[in-house]
């Protein structure tokens, strides 16, 4: 199950993606659009799954609530998944750290990827007007 995660927090628009994952500073993802900039500040994260949108959303999400958020442009860009498939890879071999830790499982989806992050903190969302 997909549910919209920090409604109202990322204007809708259309996004390019830049992703910066290191020791250091974590995960942090700049979404790019025309009229804004949202960085997205994971931290550190557990595990992170980084496709082409073209190549996941026509053979990785194939359900009904899937096709009902593409005919909506996933118009949230952010979501939260339940029982996914990359969540349940991870909580298999984590050997019950995915659960002790209540690690989260969040995709998000702009133009050109889609970034599967698996995390026990929400990120930090900072919006910058172009």
């Amino acid at each position: 199950m997909w549910e919209k995660v920090f409604e109202g927090k990322i204007p809708k628009e259309k996004y390019e993606m830049l992703l910066q994952n290191g020791e250091k500073d974590g995960l942090v993802i700049t979404l790019i659009g025309s009229q804004h900039r949202v960085l997205l500040n994971f931290g550190a994260v557990s595990a992170v799954r980084m496709l082409d949108e073209g190549v996941a959303l026509d053979n990785l999400f194939r359900d009904k609530q899937i096709e009902e958020l593409r005919r909506h442009d996933f118009d949230n860009t952010i979501y939260q998944i339940w029982d996914g498939e990359f969540g349940g890879f991870i909580q298999k071999i984590s050997g019950g750290i995915y659960d002790i830790l209540g690690l989260k499982h969040y995709v998000i989806i702009s133009l050109n990827f889609i970034v599967e992050i698996i995390t026990e903190w929400e990120p930090n969302i900072d919006v910058i007007v172009n």
